[in-house]
């Protein structure tokens, strides 16, 4: 498909200047000289050829092109060799969209001085040279702008389709994610204090002969440790039961929830709330924020008087959790103390930031969020205040382009002599500067652009009736309709569609009536002045034709709005579904892990608190090892490898096969050839070779074939009959530079080869042993020795703290 978009324009190009030149004078039996017409055929010959390279080398292209350029124009009449002009506008676009922006005023420079010198070997110095060198200038320098403004919305693309790959490689890390967090949590409030109940218990017991006072303090110590981590316990199932609720429920009312959630846990809570309609993704950080804040106060300063507020401040969405510094006597602290550094990370996330230190009697934590609303498709969001380089471009265009077409033809239209007199070509500029002027809002003012360009229009008749203009004032107005071409355009671009219908007449009557009053004014209308009623009639006969020329601006704005506002939505359409589902299988696996900590361990360490109130060592350390135990078993269910019902499996390179058998059918053919049986892969890799296999069919036309090879240094892919466009192959291309691996897109297909990782080319244990996992639980040696369960304990936290690809991380976020 590449091909076609690359070669369709220079072939018709070059077609469409044969058949016009020398075409037409052969057919009508008066053919050309032999010279030029050599010179014409191998000049649209090579011109062609040289523009089938744009996209690979455009930087030849133009020095080929202007080459040929310079050579023709001297031998075959410039009015009849005007493809070479317009293959100077492709050939600086393209360099514009796929080089620096250094190499593009370069470019521009170079094919600039060019023209000065051919200009004026043909013209010689004089007006006409001046006129023709300023409107091919300005030809090239709008070719590039309009070249460097594609570049940027690839380039938006790219990052977009980046995003997509990083939500993709996100949904397949939420459960996994979810289950190294939750491990850690339960590991830092659950199995070391589990641990050490059992450690100081059994010590106890075992001294108790020698040092009869440590019992007491031994059962003292259980029993506190015991309801720290009950209450602990009951924290987690609170918070899960909170994520598993819909994020789709207003932010207030899931707020007061959460709130209600750790009042239950004797936690004060009181909410400032000054909320509006925020994003989905703000949102549910504000509560993520929220959440983790109030989950820090509950851990180091359980019984303060907290305040949680959450406003909206202009453009900025504003966090505080501030609480008293006030806290229940006796508590002990538990958990990592970690969480401000996953907060953080969170605001920074959506560009937003977040401080946390003394305040209010206590802590503070403030986060400060920016509201991004959601940009309407077409329109863009930036360059209200400051128009860009390419609409600053095509006003400067717009004014020059009349006059300097005026200078050019001065020398054959006689008509325009009189605007040759310095004081009224100072006023023609300035009325051409004036019409062209509204277009710097054309994005952000659609409907003031076409009324302001209206309004300029009006100005001519008076200005031909106060200033005498001469008669070529009317040609003049005639090459400035551009500018109501672009005021449609922009119309129907960044209009609400609706009713953007209706600036294709109000601009085609307010030309029509400025144009006909500039010709009755200065004379050139039947060559004397005329009445009103007859230059109404003439407005309302001339409207309609107007109307039916700039009705195709209008449609191709309002095309250019849909096509991006398709893109943006699908895009954005696209990120919101795979963010829906990470929070979606996340939800899911928290679920999971509450009803696993329900129905496993929290029963157990209830009983272990009635029985540290009230039992004897002997019973309190049996207790302690039996809720122990659980929490291995449930800490065990979070290894990596552990099976969640809530995360659904990706599709890996095993699927490829079945899916090139649902892409075949009538018209086109997929084959297949690869193993029946693939190796075992990690998932990232899995996952991104399935997905390159499927961006690349979704581009394909016809037959298609897929090869793919696996062993265990690397993944080979090769498919002949499919390509991608600019966007679809940077989207492949940082999917599989993130795994280390090498892309190639062409004209014959594309082939990648991707790096197995050397963890999975030579399998190793990484999970501990229960001997070396003894060393992550305290006291190892005399726990083995007294209790004979300490070793266990350390192996439970040994999946995450050290065999794990989490290690070492809280929320995903180096600890």
């Amino acid at each position: 498909m590449n091909v076609v978009r690359t070669w369709w324009l220079p072939v018709a190009l070059a077609a469409g200047q044969l058949l016009l030149w020398p075409g037409l004078p052969v057919l009508r039996g008066a053919p050309p000289a032999a010279v030029p017409t050599a010179v014409a055929l191998v000049a649209t010959g090579v011109t062609a050829l040289a523009l089938g390279w744009r996209r690979r080398a455009p930087v030849p292209t133009v020095v080929v092109v202007l080459t040929a350029s310079a050579v023709a124009q001297p031998t075959v009449p410039p009015d009849e060799m005007w493809l070479l002009a317009v293959a100077e506008l492709v050939a600086l676009f393209s360099v514009a969209v796929h080089r620096t922006g250094r190499t593009t005023w370069l470019a521009v420079a170079g094919a600039s001085g060019t023209a000065v010198v051919v200009h004026l070997v043909r013209l010689g110095s004089g007006m006409s040279w001046v006129g023709e060198v300023v409107l091919v200038v300005l030809g090239y320098l709008l070719a590039a702008e309009l070249g460097r403004s594609r570049r940027r919305w690839l380039a938006g693309r790219t990052v977009a389709a980046r995003r997509l790959v990083a939500a993709d490689d996100e949904l397949r890390r939420a459960a996994e994610g979810e289950r190294h967090r939750l491990a850690r949590e339960l590991h830092d409030v659950s199995a070391h204090h589990l641990t050490s109940i059992v450690v100081t218990v059994g010590a106890a017991e075992r001294l108790a002969g020698r040092r009869p006072e440590l019992v007491g303090e031994a059962l003292r110590f259980a029993a506190s440790t015991s309801r720290d981590t009950l209450t602990a316990l009951h924290r987690l199932v609170a918070v899960m039961r909170d994520g598993d609720r819909d994020v789709d429920r207003p932010l207030a009312a899931r707020l007061a929830e959460l709130a209600d959630g750790f009042r239950r846990l004797d936690q004060p809570v009181r909410l400032d709330l000054h909320l509006t309609d925020l994003p989905p993704a703000l949102a549910e950080t504000v509560h993520a924020l929220v959440r983790e804040a109030l989950t820090n106060v509950l851990r180091h300063a359980r019984g303060a008087d907290v305040e949680v507020r959450v406003a909206v401040d202009g453009a900025v969405a504003v966090v505080e959790v501030t609480d008293d510094g006030r806290t229940t006597p006796g508590v002990t602290t538990v958990g990592a103390g970690r969480g401000i550094v996953g907060m953080r990370e969170r605001a920074t996330a959506l560009g937003g930031t977040l401080t946390a230190g003394p305040g209010g009697g206590g802590w503070r934590v403030r986060a400060e969020l920016p509201v991004a609303a959601a940009p309407t498709p077409g329109r863009p969001t930036q360059g209200a205040i400051q128009p860009s380089l390419l609409t600053t471009g095509l006003v400067a265009t717009a004014t020059v382009l009349p006059v300097a077409s005026a200078v050019v033809s001065m020398e054959t239209e006689p008509e325009l002599i009189g605007l040759g007199h310095p004081g009224l070509l100072a006023l023609v500029v300035l009325l051409c500067a004036v019409h062209a002027a509204p277009l710097l809002w054309r994005v952000e003012r659609p409907w003031w652009t076409l009324v302001g360009v209206g309004v300029a229009t009006a100005l001519w008749p008076s200005a031909a009736l106060t200033f005498g203009l001469p008669s070529g004032a009317t040609f003049v107005l005639l090459i400035a309709v551009v500018v109501e071409f672009a005021a449609v355009y922009a119309v129907g671009a960044y209009a609400r569609p609706a009713v953007s219908w209706l600036g294709v007449p109000l601009a085609a009557l307010a030309f029509v009536g400025g144009l006909l009053g500039t010709a009755a004014g200065d004379g050139s209308l039947g060559g004397e002045p005329v009445s009103v009623p007859v230059v109404l009639f003439m407005v309302a006969v001339f409207t309609v034709p107007t109307t039916v020329a700039l009705l195709p601006a209008w449609g191709a704005g309002l095309w250019v709005r849909r096509r991006r506002g398709l893109v943006l939505s699908r895009e954005g359409g696209a990120l919101a579904a795979t963010a829906a589902r990470s929070v979606a299988v996340a939800a899911a696996e928290r679920a999971r892990i509450a009803e696993g900590l329900r129905t496993a361990v929290l029963d157990r360490a209830g009983r272990l608190v009635t029985v540290a109130d009230n039992g004897p060592p002997a019973a309190i350390l049996t207790e302690a090892r039996a809720t122990l135990a659980a929490m291995r078993e449930l800490l065990d269910d979070l290894r990596p490898d552990a099976g969640s019902p809530g995360s659904a499996p990706q599709p890996g390179a095993a699927e490829i096969a079945g899916l090139c058998a649902t892409r075949s059918g009538p018209g086109r053919r997929v084959t297949f050839d690869g193993p029946e049986t693939v190796t075992p892969l990690p998932v990232a890799l899995d996952t991104s070779v399935y997905r390159l296999v499927e961006a690349a069919l979704e581009a394909a036309v016809g037959d298609v074939g897929v090869r793919l090879r696996v062993d265990d240094q690397e993944v080979r892919l090769a498919m002949t009959g499919t390509t991608m466009d600019e966007v679809a192959s940077a989207a492949a291309q940082a999917r599989v530079e993130a795994l280390g691996g090498q892309l190639r897109v062409d004209r014959a297909g594309l082939q990648a080869r991707l790096p197995v990782p050397l963890s999975v080319r030579t399998p190793v244990d990484t999970e501990p042993t229960p001997d070396t996992a003894e060393n992550t639980g305290p006291a190892p040696g005399t726990a083995d020795t007294d209790t004979g369960t300490a070793g266990p304990a350390g192996a439970v936290a040994a999946p995450v703290d050290a065999g794990s690809p989490g290690a070492g991380r809280v929320d995903g976020v180096p600890a």
